[in-house]
């Protein structure tokens, strides 16, 4: 192995390291992904629908519900919950018209 190679398997190394030493934002991946692009499109007033559709192949009212189904599991700071919060409203839905 040569020097360069040597660095790169180094580098590749550490990421891997750093990936599987790193805060999670919850135990359950699938929901650590849910809340990580939730958070990420929070600041534009959420993702459009066409994302959530495209990334986790549900409309926008189960994305919305799954992601507050997972919030209280979740790391996650207060002020991290209130931009959840403003960009996905959870609608409790009463069942009360029946």
């Amino acid at each position: 192995m040569n020097s360069r190679e040597y660095r790169q398997w180094r580098q590749r190394r550490r990421a891997t390291w750093i990936e599987a030493n790193r805060t999670r934002s919850h135990p359950d991946t699938e929901a650590e992904h849910l809340i990580e692009f939730a958070r990420r499109w929070a600041p534009y007033g959420g993702a459009a629908e066409e994302e959530i559709l495209v990334h986790f192949g549900m409309t926008t009212s189960r994305f919305i519900e799954r992601l507050w189904q997972v919030i209280p599991e979740s790391n996650c700071a207060q002020n991290e919950i209130r931009n959840l919060a403003n960009a996905y409203p959870h609608q409790r839905t009463g069942h009360l018209d029946r």
